[in-house]
């Protein structure tokens, strides 16, 4: 079995179009149609269903593509470790992080990485599905809450614990409070991440367990309009007291919020089976001496 065989079937079943496949593997079309067949005959059964110009994936395709995924994964893990210890400078390192929040607490981490390691592209990634993600191999490095699903290839390093506050605008009223009680909230003019935010759907499972639900005033996905809303005290927002104090203290007052306090475990989470290098393992290595 030729890993370009492999290759040309995995094409053809991304694409399910022998002439795009043969067009994205610049070769020609009948080349292409005797690699199957070549992969066909070896294995001993079709593995694409032709319908006139249609094709479909049989059940023997489906379970050699999944394991064709799994081949070219462990070759890169492969070119990685041979590079990592031909040079021990090069390569990329990418990391995935809960939008909007984390990347801002990691900022010290990557200026320090990236002094130590100049060499390493850093690609920082938000993402709601960091897990599943890094199990795909599209991540190497995810950061996110915890605990997570139960997988042999997964490895999970919790870090910290953080806890939500308010945080408003210097000029508001309540800048002269130390705590609010969460049942407050219901009477405050918020500024709030959309439901579907990880950070604002914590804070509203919090809230409905005290019976009620959020109403902010103004929504927004981006953290800057957040921070200009508040500093101009149109309304107060509920983050991970981590992230808030990274904002200017001279603008922003942080409210302790209480009874219950919401509050989510962070941690690290990688694959065992892929290969790291030493960049990998010294960010992370900085990544908990920054949170722990």
């Amino acid at each position: 079995m030729e890993l370009r065989h492999l290759e040309a079937f995995k094409v053809v079943c991304e694409q399910l179009h022998f002439t795009k496949a043969a067009e994205l593997l610049n070769i020609a079309q009948p080349t292409l149609s005797q690699q199957i067949k070549a992969l066909e005959d070896e294995i001993g059964t079709p593995l694409f269903d032709r319908m006139g110009k249609r094709i479909a994936i049989t059940e023997a395709g489906q379970i050699l593509y999944k394991q064709c995924n799994q081949i070219f994964r462990n070759l890169d893990y492969a070119y990685d470790a041979i590079n990592d210890l031909r040079t021990m400078q090069r390569g990329k390192l990418v990391l995935g992080v809960l939008p909007c929040d984390l990347d801002e607490l990691l900022t010290p981490v990557m200026i320090e990485f990236h002094q130590e390691f100049p060499n390493i592209q850093l690609l920082i990634q938000d993402s709601d599905r960091i897990v599943e993600e890094v199990l795909e191999g599209n991540i190497d490095i995810g950061i996110t809450t915890v605990p997570v699903m139960e997988d042999s290839k997964l490895v999970c390093l919790p870090l910290y614990t953080e806890e939500f506050s308010v945080t408003v605008s210097k000029s508001s009223e309540l800048s002269v409070r130390s705590q609010i009680y969460l049942k407050e909230l219901k009477d405050l003019s918020l500024v709030l991440f959309p439901d579907h935010h990880q950070c604002r759907k914590l804070v509203n499972s919090y809230c409905e367990d005290q019976g009620f639900t959020l109403n902010p005033i103004i929504e927004t996905s981006a953290m800057i309009s957040l921070m200009r809303l508040v500093k101009n005290n149109i309304g107060g927002t509920v983050l991970p007291k981590p992230l808030l104090k990274t904002w200017d203290d001279r603008l922003y007052h942080i409210i302790n919020l209480v009874e219950p306090t919401p509050e989510r475990d962070i941690g690290i989470v990688y694959r065992s089976d892929k290969f790291l290098g030493q960049a990998g393992k010294v960010f992370i290595s900085k990544v908990k001496e920054q949170f722990t």
